[in-house]
């Protein structure tokens, strides 16, 4: 740890008393009169400058978070807490801002007067990043050990696997369709980085979800997870109408599974404590699972032929996949319009009709803010169906813009995340309609151009200001297309190197994906629980937190390989 917090203090302050990536900011006044400090966060997107405290004559520290780049501004008015920007560009009061990039641990001076302010580097910051070098050189040296020990001792390494259990033979099926391992594999990393991320991954901000608008590791995992359940939908739907399974039976399984899915995560969100009924959350992210299962299963189920029609010869074989499934995509287009509609067209009460901001302290001014408008009618129609003490309390615009309460999993995102669940559908149905690698491999990269071309288009390839931004917490129709994008491409991928050229199996990550609702409600319940979790001292740098995250997710990443072997899978 120790290139990560060189030492324990700096001029009398003491550096032990930061937390993970924060900094301090030393303001010295030199001029006439008291002066406040006021503060704008990059991450704070169309808010005005909040204020901090007044600066004494003999200088005042503050700390910081270093996430992201900030504003400071010298005030000579302390009587408002915030100004927007564009009163602040003509105050009278305003003595001066600037914008700086703080580094963990560092110590910043912010020299001002009545003349000039400039803010200087006193300690340099640590190397936050250094961390994650150091911790991917370990995996890749642990991989070569075990590359190394399999072939200079493999009948060892087996003996002692087969002495243990683990090394019972994968059963050889005969058939003409063998398993794909690349959608187990696929499966297994989205699951693999969802424990990451949830054991905090590292303490590192781009690791988190975004505040509201953009894209970060942790926004990807949810709508990957949805997209791989749409792309094995197809292979259920077929195999119902080839074995000539009741229309009332596939119903009764399909509604049956779904339930036992928003059960469980209904179940799940009582983990914690959380278990006053008045206050006990309803949506959630196995909730959506569910809906989005029945919905997308019913109506490829229901549009879907006994007789596959024969495509040789026609002018429209080189599309087939997607004629095939023209009354699923009109279904699921009018689900994505119907939201479109409601999102752009109906206000929530007290709110501009299309807003979709977080609220707060967004677009604030003193004569109108947005307090109460987060999400706009998405978060309206939740307010109304679940009450607010059924929805989720601390969505991740609350520490930024004070806004009130938001659930990311609620009604209306439902809609477009069954968008998503569609999309892997018709990445699922490729396979089916082409045997070959190189059709299936160019239609998902082809599918990966489209969506993420639309997607760019969408969100004007900017965080906020494009029409439609990319949005987790909205579920916005740019994130759907955003986050399909990079998973048609993945697949591509893994498809080439595991299923096509074998040049990978998808080890470790196809064990998990083996066993994902296990490791799911597994590492819910194992939160905060040893082994899979301890503290050594304060935990406060990246490098005690990453080193803790990736034996959490390594622990189960090897429960995962020893169910395998012993061949125990768990399913819904």
């Amino acid at each position: 740890m120790s290139w990560e917090s060189p030492q324990q203090s700096f001029e009398g302050l003491s550096l032990s008393a930061l937390g993970t990536d924060q900094a301090y900011l030393r303001v010295h006044w030199a001029g006439a009169g008291p002066a406040y400090l006021y503060w704008l966060s990059e991450n704070c997107h169309g808010c005005p400058w909040q204020i901090l405290k007044r600066v004494e004559s003999n200088g005042t520290d503050f700390e910081f978070h270093t996430h992201h780049a900030a504003g400071f501004m010298l005030h000579k008015g302390g009587d408002v807490d915030y100004i927007t920007t564009e009163d602040a560009s003509s105050d009278a009061l305003r003595i001066c801002d600037l914008n700086a990039e703080l580094g963990e641990f560092g110590v910043y001076d912010f020299n001002a007067s009545e003349d000039s302010c400039e803010i200087s580097e006193a300690l340099a910051p640590v190397n936050a990043n250094l961390a994650l070098l150091v911790c991917c050189l370990f995996y890749l040296a642990c991989w070569l050990v075990w590359c190394g020990l399999n072939r200079v001792a493999g009948a060892q390494v087996s003996g002692l696997a087969r002495l243990l259990g683990w090394n019972k033979e994968e059963e050889q099926k005969k058939s003409s369709r063998p398993r794909i391992r690349s959608l187990d594999t696929f499966r297994g990393i989205a699951l693999v980085l969802m424990i990451f991320v949830n054991d905090g991954g590292g303490g590192y901000w781009f690791m988190e979800h975004a505040t509201w608008n953009g894209l970060y590791v942790a926004d990807l995992v949810f709508p990957w997870f949805l997209w791989i359940m749409g792309v094995c939908i197809p292979m259920s739907v077929k195999s119902c109408i080839k074995k000539e399974t009741p229309v009332k039976t596939v119903l009764w399984q399909v509604t049956v599974r779904s339930v036992k899915l928003f059960l469980l995560g209904f179940i799940l969100n009582t983990l914690g404590g959380w278990i006053t009924l008045s206050k006990l959350r309803v949506p959630g992210v196995l909730q959506r699972f569910g809906v989005c299962y029945l919905v997308v299963f019913v109506v490829g189920y229901s549009f879907t032929r006994a007789d596959t029609r024969q495509t040789a010869g026609l002018w429209w074989t080189r599309v087939a996949d997607i004629v095939n499934l023209l009354p699923q995509w009109a279904v699921m287009l009018a689900v994505l319009l119907t939201h479109q509609l409601v999102v752009t067209l109906v206000p929530a009460p007290g709110c501009d009709a299309g807003y979709a901001g977080p609220g707060g302290l967004h677009n604030w001014t003193p004569e109108k803010n947005n307090s109460g408008c987060i999400g706009g009618i998405t978060g309206h129609v939740d307010q109304a169906f679940f009450t607010t003490q059924h929805i989720y309390g601390n969505p991740t615009a609350k520490g930024v813009y004070s806004a009130s309460a938001f659930d990311p999993e609620g009604i209306l995102g439902c809609l477009t995340s069954i968008f998503q669940v569609f999309l892997g559908y018709q990445a699922g149905y490729i396979m089916q309609v082409y045997s070959g690698h190189v059709d299936r491999i160019g239609r998902w990269i082809g599918w990966s151009v489209l969506t993420g071309t639309i997607g760019a288009v969408l969100c004007g390839a900017s965080q906020n200001d494009g029409w439609v931004p990319v949005n987790k917490n909205l579920w916005s129709i740019s994130f759907v297309m955003v986050t399909s994008s990079f998973a048609f491409l993945l697949l591509a991928v893994l498809y080439f190197l595991i299923d096509t050229k074998q040049y990978w199996k998808g080890q470790p990550f196809f064990y998990a994906g083996m066993n994902s609702i296990l490791l799911y409600c597994g590492h819910s319940v194992g939160y905060n629980l040893f082994p899979f979790h301890f503290m050594i001292g304060d935990m406060r740098t990246h490098a005690a937190k990453l080193p803790e995250a990736l034996w959490g997710t390594s622990l189960w990443v090897i429960i995962a390989f020893v169910l395998y072997r012993k061949k125990v899978f768990v399913t819904v």
